[in-house]
């Protein structure tokens, strides 16, 4: 019996192994394809009323700024954040997160995460040079908002936080961007 036990665990153990070629090359990251002349609306500066930032990601992403629709945030009525990045350097595939915090310390959270341009311009397909303007849809409270962002891929991992600009980092690879107040 102890003869078979040990031919089966040796049998088990030699159809568990999986070998792989020696001079396998590491798999090339594959670059997102877009049709770029469909993606005019999200290329270009921001305008002269955008509040300015210049923080940056990884030494491959700046947050030139971003701009609030309307102006100020009114309580239940929907607002559009749209953020202004420019392409330093190529990048990986990364998603961007967004965490509006209520400034009175409830605790409260939108959370913004997504895929730039709602997908249609993933960061992996951002060339260096390239000015992206980057917009979602949220409805608020009835406070005002801290405005916290930045890249994430799986799990946890962040893209570094290179500079904060005119913003704050939080230490987490998390820029405070600034606050969008409320409307009188």
């Amino acid at each position: 019996m102890r003869a078979v036990r040990s031919a089966a665990l040796a049998l088990l153990l030699t159809c568990a192994c999986i070998e792989r070629p020696f001079d396998e090359a590491p798999a090339q990251a594959v670059r997102a394809k877009v049709d770029r002349s469909t993606l005019r609306d999200l290329l270009g500066p921001p305008p002269a009323n955008a509040t300015p930032v210049g923080a940056v990601f990884g030494n491959a992403a700046e947050l030139l700024a971003y701009q609030l629709e309307p102006p100020a945030l009114v309580a239940g009525q929907r607002s559009k954040l749209t953020l202004y990045w420019k392409c330093r350097a190529e990048l990986e595939p990364w998603h961007i997160f967004v965490h509006l915090d209520d400034t009175t310390g409830s605790g409260e959270r939108i959370h913004g995460e997504h895929d730039p341009a709602g997908g249609r311009f993933p960061t992996d397909a951002w060339k260096p040079g390239d000015l992206i303007a980057d917009s979602f849809s949220f409805i608020p409270g009835r406070t005002p908002l801290f405005l916290f962002l930045g890249f994430y891929s799986q799990g946890e991992s962040r893209l570094t936080l290179t500079s904060a600009g005119r913003g704050r980092d939080d230490g987490n690879n998390r820029l405070m961007a600034g606050i969008l107040p409320m409307a009188h």
